[in-house]
């Protein structure tokens, strides 16, 4: 009865061994035909990457733009109001 349960043991741990190592090996193949692809989408998200930072860079300049016109515009109406009030 023992002989039974060890070789039904040794039968089962074969089975998930044998199991596992097909799953590796699969992942490795999967691994190996993808690595093109995996290679071309990492170079698009660099490319994607850059466009941000470019996009982000232009979007503050033009938000220092905007600032410096609001300033400009502000001055400009305390000037004439300073003005009017003295008239």
């Amino acid at each position: 009865m023992i002989l039974v349960g060890i070789k039904l043991m040794l039968v089962g741990m074969t089975t998930v061994a044998l199991f596992l190592c097909l799953t590796i090996v699969l992942i490795q193949l999967v691994a190996k035909l993808t690595a093109g692809f995996a290679a071309r989408e990492l170079e698009e998200l660099a490319k994607e990457k850059r466009r941000r930072e470019l996009m982000s860079k232009t979007n503050k300049e033009r938000a220092d733009l905007e600032d410096d016109i609001a300033v400009i515009a502000a001055a400009i109406a305390a000037y004439e109001t300073e003005r009017l009030a003295r008239s």
